[in-house]
C-alpha cells in the first residue's frame, strides 16, 4: 500500500502543487490580491520564517488561476524567480520560459531596462493589442481563439533579500550594475503597468530587516510606501488550522491535545512557522506516515515534549522505544522542548550522515573515516551560512568551492555531495537541492552545483551549526587582527 502523502513541507516552503494543504492564510491572500488588483506591485514584508514565500506560491498564484483574481484573462503567465547572484540572468531565463522566448535574445533585450520587459510580453501571443489591425478585423471566433492564448504576466521576485545578502550584487552598501538594473526594470515595468493599466503584476517577497537598505536603489523606498504588506502573525485559530486540516486532508489524524499542545508551547519571535512545520513533518514521519493518530508520545519521541506529560501506557511505549534506539540519541532528550526538535533532528544527521554515506553511497569511492564526514559537514555548513551585519543568512556556494575549502586531495567533491546527500532527502531537505525520491539521478550533482540551506531557521536552532558559526567568526576576527598588526609592523620596519 502507497504512503499517504505528507501534508507538511518542513523547512521548505510550500508549492503551488501543495495548496490545498496551505491552511490559515485566507484572509491575507485576499488582502494581497486586492492590493495588486489596485496596485500592480505588491512588495510582502515580514520577518524571517513569517511563511512569505508559501503565501504567494500556495496562496496567492493558486487562487489567481482559480478566477479568485480580477485580471484581463483568464490564463496565467508565472515568472518567479530569485536573485542569488545573477537576478539579471535568472529573470531572462524564468521571462523566455514563460514567453517561448530565446533565452540569449531575452537577457539581451531586458539589460536594456526601461520598458524592455513590457515590450517583450506585448510583442508575445499571450497579449491582446485591442487597436492592432490583427484584433480590429477578426470576427467572434477569431477573438475568441486570441483570448484564449493570452494570459497576464505575474512576475515573482522571491527572496528579494538577496540583492543585499551577496555581494555580487551589493557590496559596502553599493549595488552592482546588474543589480541595479534588474530592479530598476521590475520597477519601471510596474509603473508602465499602473499608467497603462496593462495585466501585468509584479510581487517580492523581502525579510523587514533588509528595507532600511532599499535606499541604495532609485525608487525602492517608495514603492515600498506604495504598496507594501507585512505579513501577520498567525492568530491562535489560524495556528489551528494550519496544524489541523492538512492531516485531516491528507487522511491522518492529530489528537485534540497534541495540537493544543503545540500551540501552547510554541514560542514567540523568529521561525513560529518553521519550527511548527518542521515538527508537524516529524510527527507524521514517526506516527508511520500518518498510519498512526499523531498524539502526544510522537512529540516526545522527537524530543519535543518531557515524558511528564504522558500517560502511564504512552510513557511504557516511550521506554520501550527508546531503548531501542542508538546509544548517542540518549543524551538528545535531555532539554525536552518544542524548540529542540529540530535541533535533535540536525544532530541525528550530523551522527548518521557517515554510515548513510558508508552504506548508500556507493557512487562516491574514496574510503573516508567518520571524522573525514564530519569535517565535511563542519566547513559545508560554515560555508553556507555567513554574517550580514549581525544578521545570519544563508551563503549559496557551489560543491566545487566547498571542496576546495576542504583543500585534501582524498576528498573530492562526489565524496563531498555523498556525504551532504542526507541533508537532502525528502524527510529532512535541510540542504537545496533536493533528493527527489524514486529519481535517483538527483542523488548526483555536478561540481558546479549551488548549495542552499532551506531555511535560517536551521542557523537559528541548531545549537552546534551556532557553534561553528561563532568559531568560524572568531577565526574571522582573529585574522582581521593579525593582518592590521602585520600592516604595522611593516610601515614601522
Amino acid at each position: 500500500m502507497k504512503d499517504k502523502v505528507c501534508p507538511y513541507p518542513g523547512l521548505r516552503p510550500f508549492s503551488e502543487e501543495e495548496s490545498i494543504f496551505f491552511k490559515g492564510r485566507d484572509l491575507h491572500i485576499r488582502q494581497i490580491i486586492k492590493q495588486l488588483e489596485e496596485k500592480k506591485i505588491t512588495i510582502i514584508t515580514g520577518a524571517s520564517g513569517d511563511g512569505k514565500s508559501s503565501l504567494v506560491y500556495a496562496g496567492v498564484i493558486p487562487n489567481a488561476r482559480a478566477g479568485f483574481f480580477h485580471a484581463e484573462y483568464n490564463n496565467w503567465l508565472i515568472c518567479d524567480f530569485r536573485p542569488e547572484r545573477a537576478p539579471m540572468s535568472n529573470l531572462a531565463q524564468s521571462v523566455s520560459e514563460n514567453l517561448n522566448l530565446d533565452y540569449a535574445e531575452v537577457k539581451e533585450e531586458l539589460k536594456l531596462g526601461f520598458s524592455s520587459l513590457i515590450k517583450l510580453y506585448k510583442n508575445s501571443p499571450f497579449y491582446i493589442d485591442k487597436d492592432s489591425n490583427e484584433w480590429q478585423n477578426a470576427d467572434n471566433e477569431e477573438k475568441k481563439e486570441l483570448k484564449s492564448k493570452a494570459a497576464n504576466l505575474f512576475i515573482l521576485a522571491d527572496q528579494f533579500e538577496e540583492f543585499f545578502t551577496n555581494p555580487e550584487n551589493y557590496l559596502n552598501g553599493v549595488p552592482s550594475e546588474e543589480a541595479y538594473t534588474t530592479i530598476n526594470l521590475l520597477l519601471e515595468t510596474a509603473s508602465i503597468a499602473i499608467i497603462e493599466n496593462l495585466p501585468v503584476y509584479i510581487v517580492f517577497t523581502m525579510r523587514s530587516d533588509f528595507i532600511s537598505q532599499s535606499v541604495a536603489f532609485t525608487g525602492l523606498p517608495e514603492f515600498i510606501g506604495y504598496s507594501q504588506f507585512f505579513v501577520p502573525r498567525l492568530q491562535r485559530n489560524e495556528l489551528q488550522q494550519v496544524i489541523e486540516d492538512p492531516a485531516s486532508l491528507a487522511g491522518g489524524k492529530i489528537s485534540k491535545r497534541l495540537s493544543e499542545t503545540l500551540i501552547n508551547e510554541l514560542k514567540d519571535g523568529f521561525d513560529q512557522l518553521p519550527v511548527i512545520q518542521h515538527t508537524l513533518s516529524q510527527l507524521w514521519s514517526v506516527a508511520r506516515n500518518g498510519d498512526d493518530e499523531m498524539d502526544l508520545v510522537h512529540l516526545v519521541k522527537l524530543a519535543g515534549l518531557q515524558t511528564k506529560y504522558l500517560t502511564e501506557n504512552d510513557q511504557q511505549e516511550f521506554n520501550k522505544w527508546i531503548k531501542q534506539q542508538d546509544n548517542f540519541k540518549q543524551k538528545f532528550y535531555g532539554e525536552a522542548e518544542l524548540s529542540n526538535v529540530l535541533n535533535t533532528h540536525a544532530n541525528i544527521l550530523h551522527e548518521t550522515a557517515y554510515f548513510y554515506y558508508s552504506e548508500v553511497v556507493s557512487w562516491a569511492n574514496e574510503s573516508i573515516t567518520e571524522e573525514d564526514a564530519k569535517l565535511i559537514i563542519k566547513v559545508a555548513f560554515q560555508s553556507l551560512t555567513k554574517i550580514d551585519k549581525g544578521r545570519a543568512v544563508r551563503n549559496r556556494v557551489s560543491l566545487r568551492e566547498i571542496t576546495d575549502i576542504i583543500n585534501r586531495e582524498d576528498i573530492s567533491y562526489e565524496t563531498v555531495c555523498g556525504v551532504l546527500n542526507v541533508f537532502r532527502l525528502p524527510n529532512n531537505n535541510f540542504v537545496r537541492p533536493y533528493i527527489v525520491q524514486d529519481d535517483i539521478e538527483t542523488q548526483y550533482l555536478s561540481a558546479d552545483t549551488v548549495l542552499d540551506i532551506t531555511h535560517e531557521a536551521l542557523i537559528r536552532n541548531w545549537g552546534l551549526l551556532s557553534f561553528w558559526e561563532t568559531e568560524e567568526k572568531e577565526n574571522y576576527n582573529d585574522f582581521q587582527d593579525f593582518k592590521i598588526q602585520l600592516q604595522r609592523w611593516l610601515n614601522n620596519k
